[in-house]
C-alpha cells in the first residue's frame, strides 16, 4: 500500500488539483490576484495579505517546476504581486496589501517574498524577479539594529521584539540570493543572523526555537514549528556552503526534536501554514545531510491521509492534525496553498 501511496506522480497530481481548485475559487480576474479567504460557494471579498501571497507564489513556483502548464500562472502572479510594493522610505518593501496605502510592512513577509521570487527567477528566467528579490532583501536587512546585539525585528511600525519568524527566514533569504549571485556578503550575513538567532532564541534543552525576545530581554517561549523549520533549512544550507560540522550537528538535533514534537505517532500535529515548511525543511536536511533520519514514507503518508479530510468542494483542512473534516465558513488561501506546495515538494524529493 505504501509503495502505491509514495509514487511521485500522485503527489504531483494532488498538487495540480489543488492549484486548479485555488484558481477556480480564489482567483480575482479583475485584479489578477488571489483572495484572502472564501466561504463555500462565494467569491473572495478581499485580496490576500502578503504572508499568503508569499506562500501562494511559492506554491505556483513549485507547480511550475513540476510542469510547464503552471508557468503562465506563475508569471502573471509574480508580476502582479509587485502591486504590493510600497516605495516609501526609509527603505522600500512589500506591504501587507496592494498600493496605494499607508505603510504597514513586515520583515518576515518580505523574506518569504525574497525566496519565492528567487524561485520564480530560476523558473522563468526574467532577471526582474531576481532584482525584486534583491530589493526586498535590502528591506529585510534594514530591520536589523544593534539592540540585543543584533537580530531583525518583526514589524517595521512596531519595533518591540525580535522574532525567530523574522530572523530564520531572513537568513534563508540571504542564502537564496547568495546562491543566485555568489555575493559572499550575503553568505556572511546568513551566518551572522543564524548565530544571533541560535544564541538568543534556541531552547538548549531540545534545540527547538522560541517565538521572540523583547527589547527588555524577556523571551516569549511559545514554539511554532515553522520557526525551527527555517533554522533547519538554514543550517543544512550553511553546512553545504561551509562544511562546518557544527551546522550539520545543529540540523540533526533540530530534525530529531522537531519530529518528536510535531510528527508523533505518524501524524502531523500542526496547522498547514506552519507544517508545510517543517516538512520541506526535513526534506532539505535529508538531501544535504544524508544521515538525517527522515524517511519519505513517514512524512508523506500523513499528508496523503488528508485526502479523506477534503470538503465536497475540494478544500483541505487548515489543521493537519484534523481527524474529521473541519466545519467552518472561512477557508483561508494560505492553508490551501500550503498543501499544494507540500505536495509538489514531496513529488520532487521522491524523484531525486
Amino acid at each position: 500500500m505504501l509503495a502505491v501511496l509514495m509514487q511521485p506522480n500522485q503527489f504531483t497530481e494532488m498538487g495540480s488539483e489543488t492549484l486548479q481548485m485555488i484558481r477556480r475559487d480564489y482567483y480575482m480576474p479583475d485584479r489578477k490576484l488571489y483572495g484572502e479567504s472564501i466561504t463555500p460557494g462565494a467569491k473572495p471579498k478581499q485580496v490576500s495579505f502578503n504572508w499568503g501571497v508569499g506562500v501562494m507564489l511559492s506554491a505556483l513556483a513549485a507547480g511550475a517546476k513540476s510542469g510547464p502548464q503552471f508557468k503562465p500562472w506563475l508569471a502573471e502572479y509574480a508580476d502582479q504581486t509587485h502591486t504590493y510594493w510600497n516605495p516609501a522610505g526609509p527603505v522600500p518593501g512589500y506591504d501587507v496589501l496592494p498600493m496605494p496605502k499607508p505603510v504597514d510592512r513586515y520583515y518576515d513577509d518580505n523574506a518569504w517574498m525574497v525566496m519565492a521570487l528567487c524561485e520564480s527567477y530560476q523558473l522563468l528566467g526574467d532577471k526582474k524577479y531576481l532584482t525584486w528579490a534583491q530589493e526586498a532583501l535590502a528591506y529585510v536587512l534594514s530591520g536589523e539594529d544593534s539592540k540585543l546585539g543584533g537580530g531583525i525585528y518583526w514589524r517595521e511600525s512596531d519595533k518591540k521584539s525580535k522574532n525567530t519568524c523574522s530572523n530564520g527566514p531572513s537568513a534563508a533569504a540571504c542564502l537564496a540570493v547568495y546562491e543566485l549571485t555568489g555575493d559572499k556578503k550575503l553568505l556572511n550575513k546568513a551566518v551572522e543572523i543564524y548565530a544571533w538567532t541560535k544564541k538568543n532564541l534556541q531552547d538548549p534543552s531540545d534545540s527547538l526555537y522560541w517565538d521572540n525576545v523583547n527589547l527588555e530581554g524577556k523571551i516569549e517561549r511559545t514554539k511554532w514549528s515553522y520557526n525551527t523549520a527555517l533554522m533547519i533549512r538554514t543550517a543544512a544550507h550553511l553546512y553545504r556552503e561551509t562544511r562546518n560540522p557544527q551546522y550539520r550537528e545543529d540540523a540533526l538535533r533540530m530534525v530529531k526534536s522537531s519530529k518528536a514534537k510535531w510528527l508523533p505517532e505518524g501524524q502531523y500535529k500542526d496547522i498547514a501554514r506552519f507544517a508545510h515548511l517543517l516538512l520541506e525543511s526535513w526534506l532539505i536536511a535529508k538531501e544535504l545531510i544524508p544521515e538525517s533520519k527522515v524517511e519519505f514514507g513517514e512524512v508523506s503518508v500523513p499528508l496523503m491521509t488528508l485526502q479523506k479530510m477534503r470538503s465536497r468542494e475540494g478544500h483541505y483542512p487548515g489543521n493537519w492534525a484534523a481527524t474529521s473534516p473541519e466545519k467552518k465558513q472561512e477557508i483561508p488561501l494560505i492553508d490551501q496553498a500550503s498543501y499544494a506546495r507540500a505536495c509538489f515538494v514531496l513529488a520532487q524529493a521522491n524523484k531525486n
